[in-house]
């Protein structure tokens, strides 16, 4: 592996060629990773820290290139977006994870127990899907269109455009690429969590990462939309808790 230049500024990494933002509370080699959903970020999950400090002795959430606070790049694919984490989490000299990614980032947590399983205690895939179906794609690829034209409800920030549309394709390119005839690869524990009333990525999603994960445990929270662990947040860290609390992870 080729030797990178790793400088901290605070909460900000310099990872090679990106700047990644990052906030993070505790100390310790195992964290909470909390992976934001598509164009977003994780600012949002600050507000999460004082539950979550309580069961870990560390909580890490963080920008994907070209997001957030995060500095653009000239590149973007999953495989980057999950290689900058592991490289943040190589500088913070965190050795393990209970991730947990949220729509969009439940596709970078599959990438990353895929590339990186060594590292994961855990993983918590929150309202996402292994695979989309012609319609959820066609949608996929069309609002990343729409967003570059300036149309449709996102908004989305001129210095955030590439990597929204990266992930808005990535995300429909799961229907010709999909993660799941590799599930079986990830032999961690796995927590799936899905909405019963899921819009955006429907609890089939859920369903099927159930299915094909070896080592899972599936819970669909039947009144819950999109995004769980906001959604229902009592319920959601019930479930997350009991479950690392069964396999050793938390006392």
């Amino acid at each position: 592996m080729p030797n990178m230049i790793i400088q901290s500024e605070g909460s900000r990494a310099t990872i090679e060629e990106v700047s990644i933002h990052y906030e993070e509370t505790g100390s310790g080699p195992l964290a909470f990773v909390h992976c934001h959903g598509l164009g977003g970020n994780g600012d949002r999950f600050v507000d999460e820290f004082d539950f979550w400090e309580e069961h870990f002795s560390r909580v890490i959430t963080w920008d994907n290139r070209g997001l957030g606070k995060s500095s653009p790049a000239t590149k973007y694919s999953v495989p980057h977006y999950a290689s900058d984490l592991v490289k943040l989490l190589d500088k913070l000299k965190v050795a393990k994870v209970v991730i947990h990614g949220v729509s969009w980032g439940g596709v970078v947590a599959q990438q990353f127990a895929l590339d990186y399983q060594e590292r994961c205690a855990a993983v918590i895939i929150d309202s996402s899907s292994s695979e989309v179906n012609l319609s959820a794609s066609e949608n996929w690829y069309r609002q990343s269109s729409d967003a570059q034209e300036g149309k449709g409800d996102r908004n989305i920030k001129p210095e955030h455009m590439e990597s929204f549309v990266a992930q808005a394709r990535a995300t429909a390119g799961l229907r010709e690429h999909p993660f799941t005839p590799r599930l079986k690869e990830i032999t961690c524990p796995v927590l799936v969590i899905g909405g019963g009333q899921d819009s955006v990525a429907g609890a089939g999603g859920s369903v099927v990462l159930g299915r094909n994960l070896p080592n899972a445990r599936t819970e669909i929270v039947r009144d819950a939309g999109h995004g769980v662990y906001r959604q229902k947040p009592d319920v959601f860290r019930n479930l997350v808790i009991d479950f690392c609390s069964e396999h050793g992870i938390i006392g």
